[in-house]
């Protein structure tokens, strides 16, 4: 007697006959990765405290200080494996 749910875990043609797709990552084309955060009003005010007024905008600000916060993470464990190494 089958279980309710036992049809989810059919696969046609049967796993066992299935084909690898190949996947070459020379064909790999740029990605986007949106994020959405949410900032309480306390965080609101402060960000519209430090960024400057102009084309920057809170998108590229956030992006630009995202981006120098990994840059900085980054060499800080690339030192770390250096020293390590040594």
């Amino acid at each position: 007697m089958s279980e309710h749910g036992d049809e989810w875990h059919t696969v046609n043609p049967p796993i066992e006959q299935a084909t690898e797709i190949p996947y070459d990552p020379s064909r790999k084309g740029p990605g986007i990765w949106r994020i959405e955060v949410e900032f309480d009003r306390a965080e609101i005010n402060r960000l519209k405290a430090g960024i400057p007024r102009g084309p920057v905008g809170v998108t590229r600000f956030i992006k630009n200080a995202a981006l120098a916060e990994a840059d900085r993470l980054a060499a800080e464990a690339e030192r770390k494996d250096l020293a390590q190494a040594d």
